[in-house]
This record gives C-alpha cells, structure tokens and sequence, in this order.
C-alpha cells in the first residue's frame, strides 16, 4: 500500500513538474514563436540596401566599386560570424528575463501566437528598418548645423585657453 501511494506520489508531482514551464523555457518559447533568428536574417539584408547608401555617401566610382564591394564582403561576413544568432540568443534570453516578469512573458507568449501577434512580427523588419532610415535621414539633414556648432565650440574653447594662458 505505501509503494502505491509513494509511485502514485512521483506521478502526480512528475506530471504536475512536466506542465509547468520555468521563466526560461517561456522565453525561449517566445523567441522561437518571434522567429528572432529569421529576424537577424532580415537584419543583414537590410544592411545591402544601406551599404549601398554608404557607398554613395562615400563618392565610391564606377572603378571603385569592386574594391568596396571586397571591403563590404568582408565587413558582413564579421558581423554576420560576431552577431551570429547562436551568439545572441542567450543574451536576448537573459535580457527578457532581466526586464519582462514570467507574466508578462506568458502574455506575450499567448499574443504571438496569435494571427495579428504573428502579423506584427512578420512587419516588424519593415517597420524597423523604415525607422532606421528615417532617422539617419533626420540625422543627416542635422550634421551641418552639428558640424557648425561644434566648430564654434572648439573656436570658443581655443579663445577661452588662449585667454588662460595669459
């Protein structure tokens, strides 16, 4: 009788043990359910349209392309091996469960797998790249009003030493 009610014991708390899922393995739910591996895939596609970019920002000719093209070769395939998902899976990881509660992922979790959670996701390269490229626009249109406040300020400092040293 007490052998029963001792396998009958690990049973239920075995069964109960298998349902319950720890923080970490919701997390690593919800990164697969985000696909965030296809989402570093779309990342480093959308860098050839900004290298390009680039290349022209940098007056790269006609005769000058295979050189850079060589030189961007070489810089994806850096990020690509040091921003490889398999090398930030387990910080992502970490930083879900640094910032989310177990709720929370739960919640995310139960929106993602569904069809507008799934929608959202499938944008969300778009969308961010689009951000993106807004904003470096924005920046670009601000770098000449930097660039003149910053040499007013290094005229400023030089005259404000000039006088110091006197």
């Amino acid at each position: 009788m007490k052998k029963g009610i001792l396998i009958l014991f690990i049973l239920l708390s075995t069964h109960g043990y298998a349902h319950s899922e720890t923080k970490q393995e919701k997390i690593a739910e919800l990164v697969q359910v985000m696909d965030m591996d296809a989402m570093v895939d779309a990342m480093y596609a959308q860098m050839v349209p900004m290298m390009k970019n680039i290349s022209k920002e940098m007056g790269v000719t006609d005769s000058e392309t295979e050189i850079f093209d060589k030189y961007y070769d070489e810089m994806t395939n850096v990020l690509r091996e040091e921003m490889s998902w398999a090398k930030m899976e387990p910080a992502v990881i970490e930083i879900y469960n640094k910032n989310f509660s177990e709720k929370e992922i739960s919640d995310m979790l139960a929106f993602y797998k569904t069809e507008s959670g799934q929608s959202i996701l499938k944008k969300m390269p778009a969308v961010s790249q689009e951000s993106m490229m807004m904003g470096q626009s924005l920046v670009r249109a601000a770098f000449p009003k930097i660039q003149a406040v910053s040499k007013e300020l290094g005229q400023v400092l030089k005259e404000s030493r000039a006088s110091k040293a006197q």
